[in-house]
């Protein structure tokens, strides 16, 4: 084992900290709409309308390239790409005979998918309607389902191959890379005009909260088939 790498339980720090920084945003976004005097309509919406485009509320503001981009970014949080991404994984940690952690990565991802599901019900909030959707919707509003899973997917992805990782540089790009792109994913929901900043809020909460509590209840069978 190199010097320089990080052990499982500093790796799983990430979790607390990232929920500390989503936290923190969520509390100023709280905070300013508080603090924005009322126009009829509240933060959540007046950012979803402030993307549009001031003379076609049917398309985002800025060049239509931006527009294509976040279509793009939508789709990593969406079910094709997640359930192709959890197949090609639990497949990698198969031929790596890791199967405690085939049978964690893939529980972990579908009890998610079922307590999103749940929180969506339990909540029933709606989908913006101050905007015509960019990207199809069927489900509720609350929390953004491709935000909590994108984060519980990717990360989950992230911390495993960083305890697997001999270099510090390298687990801190297994760690940053899921993180970029459940940002962008998060973002391009707004973009989208298909969830709140607040569900996208949520959802990567609820991601965090749901991916940690599975690392720390399975912890210490994963960190010996780490070891193995």
């Amino acid at each position: 084992m190199a010097g320089n790498q990080w052990q499982p339980a500093q790796v799983l720090r990430i979790f607390p900290a990232v929920l500390a920084l989503i936290a923190a945003a969520w509390v100023a976004f709280e905070g300013i709409s508080r603090l924005v005097p009322e126009s009829g309509t509240d933060l959540d919406h007046r950012v979803v309308l402030s993307l549009r485009s001031s003379s076609d509320p049917g398309r985002m503001a800025g060049p239509e390239v931006l527009e294509e981009m976040m279509r793009d970014f939508t789709a990593l949080g969406g079910y094709a790409v997640l359930v192709s991404t959890i197949l090609c994984f639990s497949t990698y940690l198969s031929i790596r005979s890791d199967r405690y952690m085939v049978r964690f990565f893939v529980g972990t991802c579908v009890t998610g998918y079922i307590v999103s599901m749940l929180m969506k019900k339990l909540v029933g909030r709606d989908r913006p309607s101050i905007v015509p959707h960019l990207s199809h919707v069927e489900t509720s509003s609350f929390p953004s389902t491709h935000s909590m899973m994108s984060v519980i997917t990717f990360l989950t992805i992230g911390v495993l191959v960083a305890w697997h990782a001999e270099d510090r540089r390298l687990q801190r790009l297994a760690l940053g890379t899921p993180l970029c792109l459940t940002l962008f994913v998060g973002i391009s929901r707004v973009c989208m005009g298909v969830h709140f900043p607040t569900d996208v809020l949520a959802g990567w909460c609820a991601g965090l909260l749901w991916s940690w509590a599975c690392f720390s209840f399975a912890g210490n069978r994963l960190q010996s088939s780490w070891k193995s």
